[in-house]
């Protein structure tokens, strides 16, 4: 695959700051090998207005988490551009969409794969008309990520640590489950209380948590994970069955593929996708197949 031009969209903030002290690296990574030129976002939102004017570059790398790769992903679609792959230098605290396309945590393994990989085209999902490319959790889980956002700062950790310490804070001190009514494709409304409900395009989030391990982000569907509620009790000895991903023999578990989902609450709902956060009572999610060009690594065989 020949690249002829790229922006690197860099989000200093990214892993505590951690982030910003690449942007030296850049040229240490990709000089000589490919044309490119560097641009670091100053705050929320403009990695989004970046990715939106790059119509001309044949690839745009998001360097940073998650949050990061979502806006990028979200200006690359809205403004129509299906000609500019992405690739992914993931330094974030979770990376779960790199893990689901088989990018690696190391920067110079990672730089290598973009360099000698291969496009593959994805499905994303979209929630409220917005673009995410891996995960949409809503009810707990959410909040386990609105509380690890409040702490990560404070308890320097990232992936799974970070996220069990925050799901133990809520467990401890202001658990609880919500009610809500529920349309999934063409079935009938259902109305219960649930613990979460996550509509996922990759396996994992939350730095690994296994949620919807069959998911695969280029079938056309979105992979649905329903959690019955459940007190704090049944969660914790279930938790390692969802980080390894063998959770969907419980009773309390319902998986399926879907296309489409209306999920409706009388409360205001915490919501996460793609580690980005958000509240409502409303949401429409619907997969949107074969929408954006990825760079995957040369061996990876689901291409």
């Amino acid at each position: 695959m020949e690249l002829k031009k790229a922006k690197i969209i860099l989000n200093p903030a990214a892993n505590h700051g951690e982030t910003g002290k690449l942007a030296g690296k850049m040229g240490e990574l990709f000089s000589g090998k490919l044309d490119f030129d560097l641009q670091l976002t100053e705050g929320p939102k403009h990695a989004i207005e970046v990715a939106r004017d790059l119509f001309g570059y044949d690839l745009v790398i998001a360097v940073g988490g998650d949050g990061t790769a979502h806006e990028v992903v979200n200006g690359l679609t809205l403004s129509n551009n299906k000609e500019t792959a992405l690739g992914l230098l993931p330094t974030g605290s979770g990376n779960d969409f790199g893990r689901a396309l088989g990018i690696s945590r190391n920067l110079q393994e990672a730089a290598r794969q973009i360099l000698e990989g291969k496009e593959k085209l994805i499905d994303l999902g979209m929630v409220n008309g917005v673009y995410y490319a891996n995960s949409l959790g809503i009810g707990f889980d959410a909040r386990v990520a609105h509380t690890a956002n409040k702490i990560k700062d404070e308890v320097k950790k990232t992936g799974i640590p970070l996220y069990l310490t925050a799901l133990f804070r809520i467990l401890f001190t202001d658990y609880r489950c919500f009610g809500v009514s529920i349309k999934i494709d063409a079935s009938d409304w259902i109305h219960k209380t649930i613990t979460l409900v996550a509509i996922n395009n990759g396996p994992s989030y939350g730095g690994g948590f296994l949620v919807t391990p069959k998911a695969l982000n280029n079938d056309g569907f979105l992979d649905l994970c329903l959690v019955d509620e459940l007190s704090p009790a049944q969660i914790i000895p279930r938790l390692p069955f969802v980080i390894a991903g063998r959770h969907e023999w419980m009773r309390q578990v319902h998986t399926q593929r879907i296309k489409r989902l209306v999920l409706r609450s009388e409360e205001e709902l915490p919501a996460h996708l793609d580690g980005e956060l958000m509240t409502g009572k409303n949401f429409l999610v619907e997969s949107i197949p074969i929408a954006l060009k990825v760079i995957v690594p040369p061996a990876d065989e689901r291409l």
